[in-house]
């Protein structure tokens, strides 16, 4: 087993230390222990996106919002799903040099794409007017839990009506979580989503599933 090694370290977007890490050829991100994300553990993210896509083929101009960037597992598979030249993909990464790691460490930058534009507001801050209509937001929710101030809560009635009010109707609000939370649940559909859920494996050899959640503004149906 080889030994870890810091590769570089910044500030975050709440003032905590997020560093990457090298171990036996794999990366890490971690904010002062915690492990925020790994550059072989994207399933999830990925399956989420895709089912978040399949409804916006036919859009010409989809805009999907991702609050953190990670490894930018999800951004990939939204660039990959959604090939049309005037999608975009608006990131606001959890440190506002973490795109730069990516480009400079990982052998394949996910944002090498014209269509990611990267927000340095704070994933936790509300979404401002810029981004009504949007027809998607996508949250890694324990990606997020390593960072997040005390005064934000996914589950509030006031993040929530946030991001209801920036999808346009039909959009679809992704969830990503470790476990099922009913009280999530609960105050999604108060706050004027439908909801489903499925599950898929943290990585190809995992036994441990991930929770996706698609929160739509209006009735959902999944696309085939």
């Amino acid at each position: 087993m080889k030994p870890r090694h810091l590769i570089t370290e910044s500030e975050c977007c709440t003032g905590l230390t997020l560093s990457l890490v090298d171990h036996d050829g794999r990366h890490y991100l971690e904010c002062e222990g915690r492990q925020v994300d790994a550059s072989h553990l994207g399933l999830p993210a990925q399956s989420l996106v895709a089912l978040m896509c399949r409804p916006f083929r036919p859009a010409r101009q989809p805009r999907l919002v991702f609050l953190g960037l990670g490894f930018g597992h999800a951004v990939k598979a939204a660039r990959e799903a959604l090939p049309q030249a005037k999608a975009s993909f608006v990131v606001l990464p959890e440190a506002p040099d973490l795109p730069d790691w990516l480009s400079i460490h990982l052998s394949g930058n996910p944002l090498d794409d014209e269509r990611v534009l990267i927000d340095v507001s704070s994933p936790f801050s509300p979404l401002g007017p810029d981004y009504a209509e949007s027809q998607g937001i996508f949250a890694d929710l324990d990606h997020l839990d390593s960072l997040h101030p005390k005064s934000w809560a996914i589950d509030s009635p006031e993040v929530l009506a946030n991001y209801h009010e920036r999808l346009k109707f039909g959009g679809l609000l992704g969830l990503l979580s470790s476990r099922p939370s009913s009280k999530l649940e609960k105050e999604l559909r108060k706050a004027g989503f439908e909801l489903a859920s499925e599950l898929a494996p943290l990585s190809e050899k995992s036994k441990k599933n991930r929770t996706l959640y698609l929160a739509r503004k209006g009735q959902y149906h999944r696309s085939r």
